[in-house]
């Protein structure tokens, strides 16, 4: 009794080594990403990925040489965003944007903790035109300037915001923020406050610029805030139809199985013989009363 004991918490223990070695070695992955994409989030330390990346796992793919893809979630407010979508340089142009983004709309679909609210609830937008109940509490929005990610987008049903003016504009500025609630809006601007701040303070120096002048080791740290401030008017904004949340995944055979046209699979053989067949000879081998197999001209 005592050495099954034994057994089961080795495997206990294994088990959890087990996923801290998975974590960690995600925690290095997506650290190595961010450092080398400067339009992803700031990076944490190990240290403090490996923690983050235990309370909110994310969504990654692998294949069979390993990790190749992360995406996240958050909400702000009444909204999710989909912050982050990162493929591995050497896995881009496969398609696996849209796994990522496929696994997002089916979480955002199924989790009632990333919403916050019970799916029971019924609950509208912020469209004053449509009165419609809505099942899904928060709408999933995405920015991103990458035409592929765009493209991934769109093929799953997301739509790009179309700009308009709004009265906390003065309907002076045109802006893609307005096809959200104010309350949206403000969520959105407080966490770009917020990371703003972060990236002031600056971040990591690459290896090879350890050695350089003061003020080049001050660019450089704030090298991402820069990048992003200088492309800031190429982000588009990307909403997720409402009629997404009562519709299957869009994409013909769905990104997590293997699509194949229905024409190219069909194989059909055809028999003939001279002499008719008796309707009745074939229903007595239907039922088992006959065992010779009868030949049905299929080519009529």
């Amino acid at each position: 009794m005592s050495s099954l004991h034994c057994l089961q918490t080795n495997g206990f223990i294994g088990v959890i080594l087990l996923s801290v070695d998975v974590v960690e070695e995600e925690a290095k992955w997506l650290l190595k990403m961010q450092l080398e994409n400067l339009d992803l989030r700031k990076p944490k330390s190990l240290k403090k990925l490996i923690l983050y990346l235990k309370k909110n796992p994310g969504i990654f793919i692998r294949n069979n040489a390993g990790i190749i893809g992360f995406a996240n979630m958050q909400r702000l407010g009444t909204i999710i965003e989909l912050h982050t979508v990162v493929i591995d340089p050497q896995c881009r142009g496969e398609g696996h944007s849209h796994k990522l983004v496929y696994s997002a709309w089916e979480r955002w679909k199924q989790d009632p903790i990333l919403h916050g609210k019970s799916f029971d609830e019924n609950i509208t937008f912020s469209n004053k035109k449509n009165k419609s109940k809505i099942r899904l509490p928060c709408q999933l929005i995405a920015f991103t300037r990458n035409a592929a990610l765009a493209s991934s987008l769109t093929s799953a049903g997301f739509k790009i915001a179309i700009p308009k003016r709004k009265w906390w504009s003065l309907w002076i500025i045109k802006t893609q923020l307005a096809q959200l609630n104010a309350s949206s809006v403000f969520s959105i601007v407080l966490n770009r406050l917020m990371i703003l701040i972060k990236m002031l303070i600056g971040e990591v120096i690459p290896e090879n610029n350890i050695k350089s002048g003061f003020f080049k080791r001050f660019l450089q740290k704030r090298r991402r805030l820069m990048h992003q401030l200088s492309n800031l008017s190429e982000y588009k904004l990307f909403i997720l139809s409402t009629e997404m949340q009562n519709k299957e995944w869009p994409r013909k055979g769905g990104p997590n199985e293997e699509y194949y046209h229905p024409l190219e699979e069909i194989n059909v053989t055809t028999f003939s013989k001279e002499k008719e067949i008796n309707p009745e000879e074939i229903i007595e081998w239907d039922s088992g009363e006959k065992e010779d197999i009868p030949f049905v001209d299929l080519s009529k």
